[in-house]
């Protein structure tokens, strides 16, 4: 599964010092979540049952706004990638699925 931390990952994140303990945890999280949207991608892109097709959209919405929110966007900035997210694709780098639109659309905020 893509983004799941393996045992040492997380007891790295376990042992890591409180003072660089928030750092560590975003990017395993931003990663976990990434992969949360990779899968979600392959359901939209491959699956055929609506109810698994609605609940992909709405994991990458999610998951793409819960990255948004750890990386520090927020008031009108929070609203506009929520809004983008519904339709983009931020963290896969080539979607050439017909789902979303391109990279360019990236969170760098």
């Amino acid at each position: 599964m893509p983004g799941l931390l393996d045992a040492g990952e997380v007891a790295r994140l376990e042992s890591t010092e409180a003072s660089s303990f928030d750092v560590l945890f975003l990017e395993l999280m931003t990663r976990h979540h990434a992969g949360a949207v990779a899968m979600a991608d392959a359901q939209l892109r491959g699956g055929s049952d609506p109810r698994l097709r609605i609940m992909a959209q709405a994991i990458r919405h999610e998951q793409q706004g819960e990255i948004a929110l750890m990386h520090g966007v927020s008031g009108g900035g929070a609203v506009s990638a929520a809004f983008r997210n519904m339709f983009a694709d931020n963290l896969n780098p080539a979607d050439t699925s017909g789902v979303g639109t391109t990279a360019s659309t990236r969170l760098s905020h």
